[in-house]
């Protein structure tokens, strides 16, 4: 098993961070928090953290919060 601790930033149930790449473009927003990054609580203090200085995406992620979290993953071979 797989156990990653941390936090996200999130609102309404949907965490932040990459929606879409294609190796030309980026696109960001709320997404499953399952497959979401998880970033390291000593340097996320607040939603804007996860982003740059003077990025446009400030406005939204001022809207969410930090949430600690952990996820974990297993592997079940065989399962039946």
């Amino acid at each position: 098993m797989k156990i990653e601790r941390g936090v996200m930033v999130m609102k309404g149930g949907k965490a932040w961070g990459v929606t879409y790449e294609d190796g030309h473009s980026t696109s960001y927003g709320w997404m499953d928090p399952e497959d979401a990054p998880i970033h390291d609580p000593k340097y996320c203090k607040k939603p804007t953290d996860v982003t740059w200085a003077a990025s446009y995406l400030i406005p939204e992620l001022s809207t969410g919060t930090v949430v600690p979290v952990e996820r974990r993953t297993e592997v079940i071979t065989n399962p039946g």
